[in-house]
């Protein structure tokens, strides 16, 4: 009567589903502050600002983006170096 329960394997979805959705909300929060950055970087060109404000949007829209790359090779589990190196060649034409 116990041979059945011993084959049993309970799986506790709510703890590997929490954890996937973690990492959803971590890149959509990376993603919207790399999109902010870039719309605020549009829209300080469109408002043709002046040149420090516009030094200032672009620095900012560069470092968002590249943290936005790395913060995407963390959730995935590559190396930064992997993935740039992944993300150029297939940028590159060969």
């Amino acid at each position: 009567m116990n041979a059945g329960k011993e084959d049993q394997v309970r799986v506790q979805p709510a703890a590997d589903g929490r954890r996937i959705g973690a990492r959803r909300w971590l890149l959509v929060g990376g993603g919207l502050i790399c999109l902010t950055c870039w719309i605020a970087l549009g829209l300080g060109i469109a408002m043709d600002m002046s040149r420090g404000t516009l030094l200032v949007l672009a620095t900012l829209a560069a470092l968002a983006t590249e943290g936005l790359f790395w913060l995407v090779a963390a959730v995935l589990g590559i190396t930064v170096f992997q993935a740039r190196r992944k993300i150029w060649s297939w940028l590159r034409p060969a």
